[in-house]
This record gives C-alpha cells, sequence and structure tokens, in this order.
C-alpha cells in the first residue's frame, strides 16, 4: 500500500505539472495532440516491449494465460449485461451507446500500464499488456461500432501499435532469446518516459474541463461507480472463489484487479467527439472518473492486499 500511495503522489505531482503548463499555454491543443501520438506510437511500444526481457517462469506464463482470460470474460459479461439494462431506460439513444463503452473500457494504456509499470515493473507491464490487448480487441471492434456505428478491421487492430507491440512482447518473453544489454538498456531509456508524460497530458486534459459542470451529471456517478467500484469488486469476487480451486499469483490477482479499477479510458472521448456522440458528456464522465479513482483505487488496493494475503 505505501509503494501505491507513492506511485499515486508522483501521478498526482505530474498531472499538476500538465494542468500548469496547459494554463500557462506551453501545452496548446496541438501540441497535446502531437504528444499524445508521440506516446501511443513510440514511447508507450517501448515500454511494453521492455517488459519482454524479464525473466521466463512458467509462472509468469500462467498469470499471462489467466490475465487473458478472465479479461475475455470481463467484457463479454459486462458489454452483455450492460447493453440490456441500458435498453430501458429514458437517455437519449447517443447517450445509452456512449455510456456502456464509458462504464466498460478504462484507460488500460494511458493510465494502466504506468500504475503497473510503477507497482510491479516488468512483470507489472507485461500482464497489463495482456489486459490492454483484450482491451483493444473488443474496444475497436463493439466499443467503436457503438459509438460511431463502425468497427476497425482486423488488420487495423493488429496494427496499432499499442496491440503490435504488446504481441511481440508476448513472442519475446515466450522465446528463450534475450537481447544483449545495451539494446535493452535503450529500449528501457525511452520506455521509461511513459509515465511522466502520459500523467502531463492528463493534466493537460484536466485543465480544459469546465469544473462548474463536471459533478452535476447524474450519469456519469452511476458510471464511476459501476467503473470504480462495481466491476472491480465483482471481479475481486470471481478471483477469491475461483482460487479455492485453482492457485492464481498475487501479481496476476493485483493486475487484474487494478486494470478493472481503472477510469474511463479517453479513447470514448476522442471517438464520442469524432461521432457526435455525447462528447459533452464523455468528456465530463472521463474527467469525473479519473479525479474519483484517486479515491477508489487506494481503498480497492487495501481490500485486495488484506484478501490476497
Amino acid at each position: 500500500m505505501t509503494e501505491l500511495y507513492k506511485v499515486l503522489f508522483e501521478m498526482a505531482v505530474t498531472v499538476v505539472v500538465g494542468v500548469v503548463l496547459r494554463q500557462k499555454r506551453l501545452l496548446d491543443e496541438r501540441t497535446h495532440s502531437t504528444l499524445t501520438e508521440i506516446l501511443l506510437s513510440a514511447i508507450l511500444p517501448f515500454a511494453i516491449i521492455s517488459s519482454s526481457q524479464y525473466e521466463y517462469s512458467y509462472e509468469m506464463l500462467k498469470g499471462i494465460i489467466a490475465v487473458a482470460g478472465a479479461s475475455v470474460l470481463y467484457y463479454l459479461c459486462t458489454l452483455i449485461v450492460l447493453r440490456g439494462l441500458t435498453a430501458k431506460s429514458k437517455m437519449e439513444d447517443s447517450e445509452k451507446r456512449v455510456f456502456v463503452t464509458l462504464a466498460v473500457f478504462a484507460n488500460t494504456s494511458f493510465v494502466g500500464i504506468p500504475i503497473m509499470q510503477s507497482l510491479l515493473g516488468s512483470s507489472g507491464i507485461l500482464l497489463a499488456a495482456t489486459y490492454n490487448l483484450v482491451y483493444n480487441l473488443f474496444f475497436y471492434t463493439y466499443g467503436v461500432h457503438l459509438i460511431s456505428k463502425k468497427s476497425h478491421t482486423p488488420i487495423q487492430i493488429i496494427f496499432n501499435p499499442v496491440s503490435a507491440a504488446s504481441v511481440v512482447s508476448l513472442i519475446l518473453f515466450v522465446i528463450p532469446w534475450r537481447m544483449p544489454q545495451f539494446i535493452t538498456h535503450t529500449i528501457h531509456t525511452v520506455g521509461d518516459m511513459n509515465i511522466p508524460l502520459s500523467m502531463i497530458l492528463l493534466g493537460s486534459t484536466l485543465a480544459t474541463v469546465d469544473v462548474k459542470k463536471l459533478f452535476v451529471d447524474i450519469k456519469s456517478y452511476v458510471v464511476a461507480l459501476l467503473r470504480l467500484v462495481v466491476f472491480p469488486l465483482l471481479m475481486l469476487i470471481a478471483i477469491m472463489c475461483v482460487r479455492k480451486f485453482v492457485y492464481i499469483s498475487p501479481v496476476t490477482m493485483i493486475t487484474l484487479v487494478v486494470m478493472t479499477a481503472l477510469p474511463s479510458g479517453t479513447m470514448n472521448a476522442v471517438y464520442s467527439e469524432k461521432h457526435n456522440c455525447a462528447p459533452k458528456f464523455t468528456a465530463r464522465t472521463v474527467v469525473l472518473t479519473l479525479i474519483l479513482m484517486a479515491i477508489t483505487l487506494p481503498l480497492l488496493m487495501s481490500l485486495s492486499s488484506r484478501l490476497f494475503a
């Protein structure tokens, strides 16, 4: 838990730096977009590939398989249930569609991978990348279709830089060959920029939101409750039930809880804005869940550490 609070403190400081840079206009919209592309196209893939040099172990391989299986079940169950529940609600059609994606699809790459990198190092990144790979599979097919009535092709999903790096890292982890030290050091050097840059960009996003309107939409709170409390608790309960029959390593259990307890993904806001699918509601909800995560994640980690111990 002490380590988590250290991570959250570091995140908070760098987020504030992003807010100040945006308010001082040293970081404008164009620069923000450019840095986001650099993060997703180069720095994050380097961080993921660096995790592949983690020492091979059968236990880690089982963890990868467990994370992949659990995340597939999570997306299938939550999408089916929420689509059924929202179909009967009185929300506008656009809000119904984006409500589902906001509640189901978390910020697994932008926030999740940096947190796992800080908490668990290379093993955390490798398991987080596995979870994120499943996220990409579901979001860029059903999620994008739900928001835009379109979807990405399998080739577009696989050749997304983060997805491609995830696949490559899993292959490199399984094979016995490891890169020379000078190469891994270079990859680590680039990948280590992942955490500070992603947090600065999150701060830049926060600086653009109208605080007065941030805490007034009840639907945003419902999304936050599902995203930050209900779904991670259900994942936690499922893990506790399964581990009675099958051994699950603490690292795997922590990964599943943390990756399910993240704020709504920023890609929801990107696609809702692009296709005019309740963009203001989406932006408010993404930021609200990010702020509330600072309260819910430590509580969930505290509960998890006691149960998993």
